[in-house]
């Protein structure tokens, strides 16, 4: 009996070799679906979330580990970006750092040629380059004082060649001591040039002592303004919308250029403002615009530090919640010292109903809701639950739902690091307050 194995031809050991490949890569690949799971089915244990890590000295003191286990998105400063990196060297998932390529701070007068300095880490590389500046019709640098700072800020031309030069080489600079960087947050930027019926500029140089004359249009602006923030040594969140309706602007227009990765909305369901009515409605619909232009809606819910104002913010935001492009984004530090925040650790999976393109398609009587049919907590089932939100004035009862819940999210004020809990307390009530909200489980 012939023991002798044939042998393997070339061609099939390579495409063993090749399937082996595609086999680990894919492998290695967390997909996350809209019931809230992975690829490989494991819950996830923190919807996308996104934490200042050093910006502004928050959360700087939490371990990279740490902050790689709560965080999919940190960002950092615009100089060296190091907690950053440290996040991406931890095993974190997306890394930003800041930038502003619209307007320069700490800028000197005088303002006509040749004008003063500004200490800007884009601007001081074009400081005698006039031709990166917007000027007014009497040839000055346009500039306006921030009382904030008590110094004025002097805004960069998109459509010159050098002002687009320098904001590559700030980038790029950020990257040589962070080349763990995956994207940049482009401050002041995405905002139209000027609403229907303005004077040229009026939305992009308000508080300046007069308009620039270099861009003539709208179109002309969106061109300049995406050839800018396409020159990023990595791609880009922006932060403008339209001011008056809160919506992307011009329809979009920005976040479908390839270099833009989502939109920030920096006064995301902000305690303290008018979070209800129409400006509650309009931020919801907002939220939905970027998340159909399949982009990341970032959320930064500042001001929400009270048990109160985070459950609102958290039950809003899951009216719109898409798994795949909604990042929720809480700035200020609560009790503890962090803004790393529990209930985050929930994830809705499995939604009844989703809004697309209007958060009134939630709408039941004075109240909104959404129901889930398989969420999680921590990386754990706890079957159904619900955002009952009543962004009204007057007090409204719970609507009928498609399950009955048993229990009502409580919050005890603090943060994840030090200890604190999202548990559940038994008999939800049958009514909510105005401008307060519910999240319930079964």
């Amino acid at each position: 009996m012939n023991t002798e194995k044939p042998p393997v031809s070339f061609v099939a050991l390579l495409l063993l070799a090749i399937a082996t490949l595609i086999f680990v890569a894919l492998a290695g690949v967390i997909v996350r679906h809209s019931d809230g799971t992975t690829a490989a089915g494991a819950a996830l244990r923190h919807v996308q979330t996104w934490y200042y890590y050093g910006l502004n000295d928050v959360n700087a003191s939490v371990a990279p580990a740490t902050m790689a286990r709560y965080a999919d998105f940190v960002e950092d400063d615009g100089f060296t970006a190091q907690h950053a990196e440290a996040f991406k060297r931890a095993g974190g998932r997306y890394a930003v750092a800041y930038t502003d390529p619209a307007y320069v701070p700490a800028c000197i007068p005088p303002f006509s040629p040749p004008a003063g300095r500004c200490k800007g880490p884009i601007g001081n590389l074009v400081q005698r380059d006039e031709s990166a500046w917007f000027h007014a019709a009497d040839g000055a640098r346009v500039h306006r004082f921030d009382s904030y700072n008590n110094e004025y800020q002097e805004a960069l031309d998109p459509s010159s060649a050098s002002a687009r030069s320098a904001y590559a080489r700030a980038t790029a600079e950020i990257v040589a001591h962070a080349p763990g960087l995956d994207f940049f947050f482009a401050d002041d930027s995405g905002s139209p040039w000027r609403e229907p019926g303005d004077p040229p500029g009026a939305v992009w140089f308000e508080g300046f002592n007069a308009p620039g004359v270099e861009i003539p249009s709208d179109q002309n602006f969106i061109a300049a303004e995406i050839a800018m923030l396409s020159a990023a040594a990595r791609p880009v969140f922006i932060n403008g919308s339209d001011p008056r309706t809160l919506l992307p602007s011009y329809g979009g227009a920005y976040l479908r250029a390839p270099r833009i990765a989502g939109e920030v909305n920096e006064d995301c369901y902000r305690a303290g403002r008018a979070i209800v009515g129409d400006r509650w409605r309009r931020q919801g619909d907002a939220l939905l615009a970027v998340t159909a232009l399949h982009r990341y809606a970032a959320c930064f819910m500042q001001g929400t530090t009270t048990p109160a104002n985070r459950v609102y913010a958290l039950a809003s935001w899951w009216l719109t919640y898409d798994a795949r492009w909604s990042v929720a984004a809480p700035i200020d530090p609560v009790s503890g010292g962090t803004a790393i925040l529990p209930e985050f650790g929930i994830v809705p999976g499995a939604p009844l109903r989703t809004a697309s393109r209007s958060i009134d398609l939630l709408r039941e009587g004075a109240i909104y809701a959404r129901e889930f049919g398989a969420c999680t907590q921590d990386g754990s089932p706890i079957g159904p639950c619900a955002a009952i939100v009543n962004a009204g004035n007057g007090d409204a009862p719970v609507p009928p739902l498609h399950r009955r819940y048993a229990s009502v999210l409580v919050l005890d004020g603090r943060d994840a690091i030090s200890g604190g809990t999202a548990s559940w307390r038994r008999g939800p009530p049958s009514e909510v307050s105005a401008g307060n909200a519910l999240i319930l489980r079964g």
